[in-house]
C-alpha cells in the first residue's frame, strides 16, 4: 500500500493536509512534516485545522501556513488525513473533504475504521510521525531540518516524551536519525514541556484539588467543567496533560480525566499503566485510541457517567489482573478503598 500511496503523490499536484479537532502534538508535527516533504517535491499544498493550534507548538517550521478556512475543494487533488482514525473526527467539514478525489489516510490507532483505501495504517508504530519516515523513505526525498524538527515532535509527544510501552528500539533509533537531521532535543523538549503558561498551572492546581482515589488506589479521576474553565480563563489546550498527573502516581493503573465541553458534553480522556485496555473501555462508549490511551465524547449526568466508567474501568482492570496471573482476581481486590 506504501508505494500505492507514492504512486499517487507523485501523479498529483494538489494537496489538502487535514488535523484531526483538538490536534496534538503528533497530528501537528506529522501534519506539518506532510506539508514541507510535499513542498519540497514541489506540490502545492494547504494544510486545515477546524479548531486552533495550542500555542506549545508555535515554534514548529510551517506553523504559520495552517489555515482554520477551508475553501473550495474542488481544487484538490487529494487530502491527506493524518492521526485520524475516522473521518469525522477532522471536524464539521468531513463530509466535503472525503468528497476530494484521492483520501491517503495515515494513522496509527486500533480503533481505525478504514477511511480510505489508501491507507498507511500500522497499530503497532508509535505515532504517525514514524509512519510518515516510512513514507519518506519510499518517495526517496530527503529529510530537512524543518522536517526532522516536525517528526521528533510527533514521536516525543506521543510516547511521552519515549516513557510509554509503544517506544521501541526502532523508536529510539529513528529519534537519534533526526537528531541528526538538524532536531534538537533539548530545545523541542523545552518548548513543549517547560514553557507551560500560568494560566495551565492554575488549572492543574484546580483539577487535582477534585481527585477521587477508587478500587484501592488502582483508579484515580479528575475533572474540570465549564464554570472551572471560565474563572481561569482556560482554553482547551490549557487541559493537555492533565491526565497524566493521575497516571503518574504511585500505584494508580488507570487515569481518568472528564472534561466539561462548551456544549455539555463530556469528554472522557483515559490513560493506563501496563495491560489496562483502555481502548476498550473508549470503544464501548464510541471512541478508540491505543490500548494505554483512548478517549470518548458522553453525554449525560456526571454521577451516571462516572459509573458506567467504574464499571467498565474495572472489567478491564480485571482483564489486565487475569492475563497477568492466569486465575481470576481476588475480590477484595476490587473493593473500594
Amino acid at each position: 500500500m506504501v508505494k500505492r500511496i507514492v504512486e499517487v503523490i507523485r501523479a498529483c499536484q494538489s494537496f489538502l493536509v487535514v488535523f484531526h479537532v483538538r490536534p496534538d502534538g503528533d497530528a501537528i508535527g506529522s501534519g506539518l512534516a506532510m506539508y514541507h516533504i510535499l513542498r519540497d517535491l514541489g506540490k502545492d499544498v494547504t494544510v486545515f485545522s477546524q479548531d486552533e493550534i495550542p500555542r506549545v507548538y508555535s515554534f514548529l517550521p510551517g506553523i504559520e501556513a495552517v489555515s482554520h478556512t477551508l475553501g473550495p475543494v474542488e481544487r484538490f487533488d487529494a487530502v491527506i488525513l493524518l492521526d485520524c482514525s475516522e473521518l469525522d473526527r477532522v471536524g464539521t467539514e468531513a463530509p466535503r473533504i472525503g468528497s476530494i478525489g484521492y483520501v491517503i489516510n495515515i494513522d496509527h490507532h486500533i480503533s481505525n475504521q478504514n477511511v480510505s483505501e489508501l491507507a498507511l495504517i500500522d497499530t503497532d508504530s508509535s505515532s504517525t510521525g514514524e509512519l510518515l519516515f516510512r513514507l519518506i523513505e519510499e518517495l526517496r526525498c530527503g529529510i530537512s531540518k524543518d522536517i526532522a524538527v516536525n517528526l521528533y515532535t510527533a514521536i516525543l509527544t506521543d510516547t511521552g516524551a519515549f516513557r510509554y510501552s509503544n517506544t521501541k528500539a526502532d523508536t529510539l533509533r529513528l529519534a537519534a536519525a533526526l537528531i541528526e537531521k538538524g532536531a534538537e532535543p533539548h530545545i523541542i523538549a523545552q518548548k513543549i514541556y517547560e514553557s507551560k503558561p500560568i494560566v495551565q498551572m492554575r488549572l492543574m492546581e484546580c483539577a487535582l484539588g477534585t481527585l477521587e482515589m477508587d478500587m484501592g488506589g488502582k483508579v484515580g479521576a479528575i475533572l474540570l467543567d465549564q464554570n472551572m474553565m471560565k474563572e481561569r480563563g482556560a482554553k482547551p489546550e490549557h487541559t493537555e496533560g492533565l491526565v497524566d498527573m493521575v497516571r503518574s502516581i504511585e500505584g494508580v493503573e488507570v487515569a481518568i480525566f472528564y472534561y466539561e465541553m462548551p456544549d455539555h458534553q463530556y469528554k472522557i480522556s483515559l490513560r493506563s499503566k501496563g495491560a489496562a485496555n483502555v481502548e476498550q473501555v473508549a470503544r464501548a462508549l464510541g471512541g478508540g485510541g491505543h490500548v494505554n490511551a483512548a478517549a470518548c465524547r458522553v453525554a449525560g449526568n456526571i454521577g451516571e457517567i462516572k459509573e458506567t466508567l467504574r464499571t467498565l474501568v474495572c472489567l478491564s482492570l480485571k482483564g489486565a489482573c487475569e492475563a497477568d496471573t492466569g486465575a481470576p482476581a481476588d475480590a477484595s481486590y476490587w473493593r473500594d478503598s
